[in-house]
């Protein structure tokens, strides 16, 4: 019987990870466009709770993102917001908040000054629950909008910031993502039939219509629409990336709109690149230190790995009972598992 779900709350998907005991159940992902409006978000939480078929004494841990949304007019509403939500899904009783440094909240506990705790931490009981298991390691989640990097020692995360400006700041945040983000944020320009063409700065394509067209994008990853709201082929997602060139699909060849795919994939690995460097040159890891793989495009963390001359960890390794039956990696899900397993071991 499950006993526990960690809530990975985004702006984009709401995940959860459901256990009984030590054994996990299941991992859920869905789309939710909370920019929308919360509307979006408790018809995902009514999905999700019906397919986990859940006790009403059910125990959840949350860790969110969502506040982000620009539904909202900050953090502190965003925050509060989420959560008074959730408790109408939820017994309150039941809920506890995770808020990084300061552990977990119960939700009549959370107040205003709680908040920098709150937003945006998910990638922190990520990290910790890794460390919890770990000696050391650079734990890179790739998600579909973001990715995070953190250095790793037992029981420890070496990070320099903590709120998303200082992560940005420090390196240790990257909003790229190999699903939603947009192609003209990842160069200027782009070599085509033997010359360089400035691209247009406009959202016609995204990074799923890239590693759709390499043929590495996991047919489970894109939950959200395409750029144009189209289909989700090969032809189609070429069709996008021509737009950028100021091009119709049909000027030139299905091949040629793959090499050109590949060399947004480069810029997108060079930022990756650059960030992992960044943090291995703290001089914190030693030579033999793994890099873990975690998210959608964790398929790039083991390039990263081979290219720096690391070895590689799945997230999903980490944990001994890791096989649910689910469309979705354990893996995919990191923070919804991190929080669930972190509340278990705080809150027996």
């Amino acid at each position: 019987m499950i006993d526990f779900v960690g809530w990975d709350i985004g702006g984009a998907h709401v995940k959860a990870v459901a256990l009984a005991g030590e054994e996990i159940v299941s991992v859920v992902q869905k789309p939710c466009p909370l920019w929308l409006g919360l509307g979006h978000f408790h018809d995902t939480t009514r999905a999700i709770l019906k397919e986990l078929k859940l006790e009403p004494a059910c125990r959840h841990a949350i860790t969110m993102t969502g506040e982000l949304a620009d539904v909202f007019a900050n953090r502190v509403e965003g925050v509060f917001s989420l959560l008074r939500a959730f408790c109408e899904h939820v017994p309150f009783e039941n809920i506890l908040v995770f808020a990084g440094p300061l552990g977990f909240l119960s939700v009549h506990q959370v107040q205003a000054k709680d908040v920098a705790a709150i937003a945006s931490a998910n990638w922190l009981a990520t990290g910790l629950y890794a460390a919890s298991r770990l000696d050391q390691g650079l734990l890179i989640d790739i998600g579909s909008t973001t990715s995070d990097l953190l250095v790793l020692h037992p029981g420890e995360v070496l990070t320099r910031g903590h709120t998303d400006y200082q992560r940005l700041r420090h390196g240790e945040l990257l909003y790229c993502g190999v699903v939603r983000t947009s192609l003209m944020s990842l160069t200027k320009l782009a070599p085509f039939e033997g010359e360089w063409i400035g691209l247009m700065a406009e959202h016609f394509a995204t990074t799923a219509d890239v590693y759709r067209l390499t043929g590495e994008l996991p047919g489970h990853a894109e939950q959200s629409p395409a750029a144009d709201g189209g289909e989700k082929t090969d032809m189609a997602s070429a069709r996008r990336i021509a737009r950028l060139l100021g091009r119709d699909v049909e000027s030139s060849t299905i091949r040629a709109w793959k090499v050109l795919a590949s060399y947004f994939r480069e810029r997108q690995l060079e930022g990756l690149m650059e960030a992992s460097m960044r943090q291995l040159s703290r001089g914190l890891l030693d030579g033999d230190a793994p890099l873990i793989g975690a998210g959608v495009g964790r398929f790039l963390v083991q390039e990263l790995a081979q290219r720096l001359g690391h070895t590689y960890l799945d997230f999903a390794d980490l944990h001994p009972n890791a096989s649910p039956t689910s469309e979705f990696h354990l893996a995919d899900c990191a923070p919804a598992l991190a929080v669930a397993c972190l509340a278990r071991q705080s809150h027996v």
